[in-house]
């Protein structure tokens, strides 16, 4: 199940002044996936909570665009299998258009049901994108173990705004 969470949402809340009320309650919302992808399938292909909004009680003039997708599988030794995946933190205004971070950041982590995981980290000062590529472990069995759920940390600071996001997403590998 991937899940795909949208800053639509968050950014006509924050034209009427409910979107710090919306982010401090914790709501989510659904999404329309605002980036192009890449392979040309016309997925999303992740997310996940998907956005943050920034600023103190005015309309958001950024929104920080979280994606986690994933980019097939790999097998290796005795059978097993794993997915290869990258996570992206993207810093845009509202009309969608990159802009520049004074810092922009993304941590993955990619956790199986047996407790082990991957990670990957990625930052940049004057960005407006950073990515990470990391493969899961490779995984064995029935299909019970061979989910995997990505959980992706995403930070961007412009001025004196802060802007964080979490993406999640649960691939089951073939």
């Amino acid at each position: 199940m991937i899940v795909r969470m949208a800053m639509a949402a968050v950014v006509v809340a924050g034209l009427f002044g409910a979107a710090p009320a919306a982010q401090a309650a914790g709501q989510s919302f659904e999404v329309i996936c605002p980036i192009e992808v890449s392979d040309g399938s016309g997925e999303c292909g992740g997310g996940g909570d998907g956005g943050g909004t920034g600023g103190g009680g005015v309309s958001p003039t950024y929104v920080l665009q979280g994606v986690i997708q994933n980019q097939g599988y790999e097998t290796g030794p005795g059978g097993g299998k794993r997915v290869k995946i990258r996570g992206y933190s993207r810093l845009a205004n509202m009309s969608n258009d990159r802009v520049d971070a004074d810092f922009i950041s993304v941590r993955c982590n990619a956790y199986d049901n047996l407790g082990g995981y991957t990670t990957d980290y990625d930052d940049e000062s004057n960005g407006a994108l950073v990515d990470v590529h990391f493969a899961s472990n490779f995984v064995y069995g029935v299909s019970t173990y061979r989910r995997i759920t990505v959980v992706c940390v995403h930070n961007a600071t412009k001025g004196v705004n802060t802007y964080s996001s979490t993406s999640t997403a649960e691939i089951d590998i073939p």
